[in-house]
Formats: C-alpha cells, structure tokens, sequence
C-alpha cells in the first residue's frame, strides 16, 4: 500500500513456492528416496511487513537461498509505482550507452549519466554490452533513475543482488554515490525516489546508510535488524582524502582516461589524490585524481567575453604580460574510473583556485555541461565557444563584475 500524502510503502508480504511434481526418472527418484510428495508447497515469506519511504534506503540482507529475490519479487508485484532495477537488454546492448536512456534532453541524459559516475565520452558511445561490469551497473542506476526523476509520481525503485558482481572497492563507491543520488533526486522534486535493494555483502551497508535493514535468515522470519548503520563505512570516505603537490608523472599514470589525448604543452603545478593503502589494499588504484595547471594560451574568444576584452591590448606584449601576471588555466583534470562521481574532481578544482598566487583562474572545458564540476566548485560560466578543433565551456573563477 503506498500512502501520498506522506509519501510512505507500507507492505505486507506473504509468498509460498508449490515445487512442481518430478517428471523425469531421476527427479522420481530422488523424491521417493528422501519423500517429498509432488507439487510440495513450501512458505517463504509469512505475515512480513516492509516500511518504505520517500527518499530513503532500505536494505534486505541474508544469505543466498534465504528468500529475498521472493520478497522483492511480491514487492514489485504488490507495491504502487514500483519499478525494477533491470539489467541492459540484449537489443540495447549493442548500441552505445548513451542511447540507454530514453526521454529528456541530451543535456538531462548527460547530467544523470555524470551524477551516477558514466561521464568518459569513450564509454558512452562504446556499445552498452562491452562495457565493464562497473560501467554496466552505473548505466542501469542511470537510467532508472532518470525514468524515475522524469515521472509525476513517487518512485520506489528495486533492485536485486545490489553490487554483487562487484569487488569491494568500485562497490563501496557505487554505494556512496547512489546514496547521495537518492537524496539529490527527493530533495531536487516534488516527486522523489526510494529504494529498497537486496544484497548479501553486509560490508556495504555503511556506505549506503540505510534507513532500515531488514534480515531474512535461511528458513526464518523477516526481522529488522537494530543495528544502525549511518555514519560512514570502514573504508575513508573519499570526501576527505588528502589532496597535496604532485608531479606530471601523477598525470601520466591517469592521462589515458583522459577524453583528450597526449599531455598539456605545458605545466606549472600538478595536485594530485592519492588512494589510502586501506583502499589499495582492496584492489584500488595507487592514484585516485589529479589536476594540472598550466600557463594560459595568449587568446581565448571565452576570455575574451568573460573579462572584457582585459587582456587583448594595447599591444601584444602588454597583453601578454598582464595575462602571465594574473592568470593561469587548469588544463587537465582526471578521475579514475573506479572513483568517477565521487566529488574529487570538484575537490581538486576548489583546491587549486583557493592556492592559487594568481587572482584569476581560467578552465576550458569540452565536456563542461556533460561534468558540471567546475560549476559545482565555484566557477563561473561564460558560455560555449568555438576553438580551433571544438566546441568548449569557458569557466573563470571570477565574476563579471572583477573585470569592469
């Protein structure tokens, strides 16, 4: 039963499996040896009751074989304006990922596909069925939630063996960000989103925070479990990992995720985020972000409009002069795949304009609006223009009103 006016499941489960009756000689055998009668009916779920809320997380943990693929199953069955967290199809999985997602602007499509951490412009155009198991998960978190975020009524999406074919490390990640996602998509709507997945890795738990958890024991009742698990997983959280001086070797070791290729012309500074040993030791990387500062390029028609025309004259020299003076350009900003969405880019960038000795900091940006974290860390967006190979975002750290 789904209440709207607070916008709450309330469901009651009961489900029964009927075995059906052996038809093959061994199968006869089998059941006459230990004597099963045919068309046994076995009770897995009895007088169960699930809470769900608008904008919460709800986790049904226990062993393979207890019965949780039977409770959501009766869920889905049972609840209102319940969709399932489904696998990429065998049609849509050989066209490119982007083309997973339906409805909405290519804008809309890019942002959700950014938030859930699919933001490489190779894997979006690689067809959905060769990418990694990591990448396929984040495509199908992404287009559920975009179905969910464009439809006029409260979403209760379902999601069986959550992040099971993952390692620990992508999976922890995974689970934080679909945390922040849930929350991001009930607090941004008037209609919002739940969740309720099923998983038996405990281990997850305190990254995703659940409001509840649930257990259902092998051949036991439903039962909540009292234990809590709010407050941060054993793993650092990213969001506070250490950002310090780095060299163009750091920017090397991650240069191939890059949607560019080859490295900067030049460099003045690398920051860079290094993975906590207790990270490594689980499988991550031994770098997890880096940004690189470079000199500013002597003329840029989004400079040009964001400042007003302050660094174009009277002579070039001067012009030259004023701009090594007051401003440099984050040229590069990388993000391990195993790490996109996780907020490092936007720390990165936040860091770098806040130690910087110049006054302005510049980004050009070919996939500006597609990862939107320099807009995020603060900077201001002058517009799209037109380079020498391709369209770019120009952001500057700045106002308008520096300049006039």
């Amino acid at each position: 039963m789904f209440s709207p006016r607070n916008k709450r499941w309330s469901i009651c489960l009961s489900a029964r499996v009927r075995r059906r009756a052996a038809v093959s000689l061994d199968a006869r055998r089998i059941a006459a040896t230990f004597g099963l009668p045919a068309g046994r009916t076995e009770t897995i779920l009895q007088s169960g009751r699930i809470e769900i809320g608008a904008g919460e997380i709800v986790a049904v943990v226990g062993p393979s074989g207890a019965g949780k693929s039977v409770l959501l199953r009766e869920v889905l069955r049972r609840a209102k304006n319940a969709i399932r967290l489904a696998p990429i199809g065998r049609a849509a999985a050989k066209r490119p990922a982007i083309e997973a997602l339906r409805g909405g602007s290519l804008k809309e499509r890019l942002g959700v596909l950014s938030r859930c951490g699919l933001a490489e412009a190779t894997a979006l155009l690689t067809p959905a069925g060769c990418l990694s198991d990591g990448q396929r998960f984040r495509l199908v978190l992404a287009r559920t939630l975009h179905r969910a975020s464009r439809s006029d009524r409260c979403t209760l999406i379902v999601a069986d063996e959550f992040c099971s074919t993952l390692d620990r490390t992508t999976a922890t990640v995974l689970c934080r960000q679909v945390r922040s996602l849930v929350q991001k998509v009930h607090q941004g709507k008037k209609t919002s989103v739940a969740l309720l997945l099923a998983t038996p890795r405990m281990e997850l738990l305190p990254a995703l925070s659940p409001a509840r958890v649930y257990v259902k024991p092998l051949g036991g009742p439903l039962h909540v479990e009292k234990k809590t698990f709010a407050g941060g997983a054993a793993l650092p959280d990213p969001a506070r990992w250490r950002i310090q001086p780095g060299t163009i070797r750091d920017y090397k070791t991650l240069g191939r995720f890059h949607y560019l290729t080859g490295p900067p012309a030049a460099h003045k500074r690398v920051y860079v985020i290094r993975t906590p040993r207790v990270w490594r030791r689980q499988g991550g990387p031994d770098v997890a972000a880096v940004l690189v500062v470079s000199p500013p390029v002597l003329t840029a028609r989004g400079r040009n409009v964001a400042t007003f025309r302050r660094y174009t004259g009277p002579t070039r020299r001067e012009a030259l002069r004023k701009l090594n003076a007051e401003v440099e350009c984050i040229s590069r900003v990388i993000v391990h795949p195993t790490y996109r969405g996780a907020g490092l880019a936007k720390r990165l960038v936040r860091y770098a304009v806040a130690h910087s000795p110049m006054p302005v900091v510049e980004a050009m940006a070919a996939m500006g609006k597609m990862c939107p974290f320099f807009a995020a860390a603060g900077l201001h967006h002058a517009g799209l223009f037109r380079g020498q190979s391709q369209y770019y975002h120009y952001y500057i750290s700045q106002p308008p009103e520096f300049f006039r």
